[in-house]
C-alpha cells in the first residue's frame, strides 16, 4: 500500500513537470502559423499596391500624352491680345475653353468661346445683344473618318457645306476655305490635309458686320477686313502652317470668291462647248451630250446649316423649247414626311437647252427633315 502511494505521487509529479512544455510548444506553433499568415497577407497587399501603382502610372502617362496633344492645339488659338489686333475696336475675351479626344474617329479638338465685353451689360435692354464667337480647331488623321465624325457630332455633311457656301477659296494647294452667313451671323471654315479650322459668330443685331445683305445683285454682301470670322480663321491658319513651305501670305478675305459665280462661269463655259457641237442649226439639235442630256431639275438639295437656315439649291436643264417661265414648287417635310410648308420659285426666260442654277435660303421654326421639288408647268 505504501508503495502504491509513492508511485501515485511520483507519477503526478512527472505529469505536472511535462505539461508546460507541451502547452508551450503548442503556443509557439500557433505563433509561427500566424506569422506565416501575416507574411503572406503582407505580400498580397504589396502585390495589390504594386498593381494599383502601375495602373495609376499608366493612366497618368496616358493623360500626359493626351494633354500634350491637346496642348499643341491650344497654342493655335488666338490670344486675347491677338483679338485686340484683329478687331481693333471691340474687346473680346475668352469665357470658356474645352479640349477633347475621340479615339474612334482619330480626332483631337479644342474649342474656345469668346464674348464681346466692350459694352456695359444691361440685363433688360442688352441681355440678348451680346455677340459671341465660337472657335474650333480639329486635328484629324483620316479624311473619311473626319466626314463620319462631322456627321455624327454636328448632324451635317461637311462636303455639302462646300457645295452650298456663299464664298469659296484656296489659299494654297492643300487648303480649301468657305464662308457662309445668315441674319444671325457668319461662319468661316478652312480645311487642310491635317486640320479643320472653324470660326462662327453669333451676332443677331449685326453690331460687328452687316450680314443682312443679299447674295446676289448690286447690293450683295462683300467680305472685307472688318469681317471677323475670316480674320480669326486666317490668323489660326497662318499659325498652323507657319513651319510649312506653303504660302499663306495673302489675306483670306481677299481670296474668297463667289461660289455661285464660279459655278455659273463653269456652266457657261460648258454650254459654249456644247453649242460648238451643233450639226443641225435649223433643228437646234446638238451632237453628243445634248442628245442624251437629262432635262428638268438636277442636283437638287436642301441643307440645314448650324444657324438653322435651310439652303435650297439645284439646276434646271431646259430642252429644245424656249420658255418664258418655269414654276417650281418646293415642299418642306418633317421627320414623319408630313408637309410643314410649301413654297414656289420661278425661273424666267430660258433659252433652248439652257441650264440655269438656282439657290435660295429659308428659315423654318418647325422641325425640318427634307424637301421635294416639282415643276408645275
Amino acid at each position: 500500500m505504501k508503495n502504491l502511494i509513492i508511485f501515485i505521487i511520483i507519477f503526478s509529479f512527472i505529469v505536472f513537470t511535462t505539461s508546460p512544455n507541451v502547452f508551450g510548444e503548442s503556443e509557439i506553433d500557433k505563433e509561427r502559423e500566424n506569422e506565416v499568415k501575416d507574411a503572406a497577407n503582407s505580400l498580397k497587399r504589396e502585390n495589390v499596391q504594386t498593381e494599383e501603382k502601375n495602373s495609376d502610372e499608366e493612366i497618368e502617362n496616358e493623360e500626359k500624352i493626351i494633354k500634350k496633344k491637346l496642348g499643341t492645339l491650344k497654342k493655335f488659338l488666338p490670344t486675347e491680345k491677338d483679338f485686340d489686333e484683329i478687331t481693333l475696336r471691340t474687346v473680346w475675351r475668352y469665357v470658356d475653353k474645352q479640349t477633347s479626344e475621340n479615339e474612334e474617329f482619330g480626332v483631337n479638338k479644342i474649342q474656345g468661346l469668346v464674348r464681346d465685353v466692350g459694352r456695359v451689360y444691361d440685363p433688360i435692354v442688352n441681355k440678348y445683344k451680346v455677340a459671341t464667337i465660337q472657335i474650333e480647331i480639329i486635328k484629324y488623321d483620316n479624311s473619311v473618318k473626319l466626314m463620319d465624325y462631322w456627321l455624327q457630332e454636328k448632324n451635317s455633311n461637311l462636303e455639302k457645306l462646300w457645295d452650298n457656301a456663299y464664298l469659296i477659296g484656296t489659299p494654297n494647294q492643300n487648303t480649301e476655305c468657305i464662308f457662309n452667313y445668315s441674319d444671325f451671323g457668319a461662319m468661316t471654315i478652312c480645311k487642310t490635309d491635317e486640320f479643320v479650322i472653324q470660326s462662327v459668330i453669333f451676332d443677331k443685331y449685326q453690331e460687328h458686320f452687316d450680314y443682312g445683305k443679299p447674295q446676289t445683285g448690286i447690293k450683295k454682301l462683300t467680305v472685307n477686313e472688318n469681317e471677323i470670322t475670316t480674320r480669326v480663321v486666317d490668323h489660326i491658319l497662318k499659325k498652323v502652317q507657319i513651319n510649312s513651305e506653303l504660302d499663306s501670305s495673302n489675306e483670306l478675305y481677299k481670296i474668297l470668291e463667289s461660289n455661285a459665280d464660279i459655278i455659273e462661269s463653269k456652266q457657261n463655259k460648258y454650254s459654249s462647248s456644247e453649242r460648238e457641237l451643233t450639226i443641225n442649226k435649223n433643228d437646234k439639235q446638238w451632237k453628243g451630250f445634248e442628245n442624251d442630256k437629262k432635262y428638268g431639275i438636277e442636283n437638287f438639295s436642301c441643307i440645314k446649316d448650324e444657324f438653322g437656315l435651310i439652303t435650297i439649291s439645284g439646276q434646271y436643264n431646259n430642252n429644245q423649247i424656249k420658255k418664258d417661265r418655269v414654276i417650281m414648287e418646293i415642299a418642306f417635310l418633317d421627320n414623319n414626311q408630313n408637309i410643314i410648308l410649301k413654297n414656289t420659285a420661278n425661273l424666267l426666260e430660258l433659252e433652248e437647252y439652257e441650264t440655269k442654277r438656282f439657290i435660295g435660303n429659308l428659315k423654318i421654326d418647325k422641325k425640318f427633315s427634307t424637301c421635294t421639288i416639282n415643276v408645275k408647268n
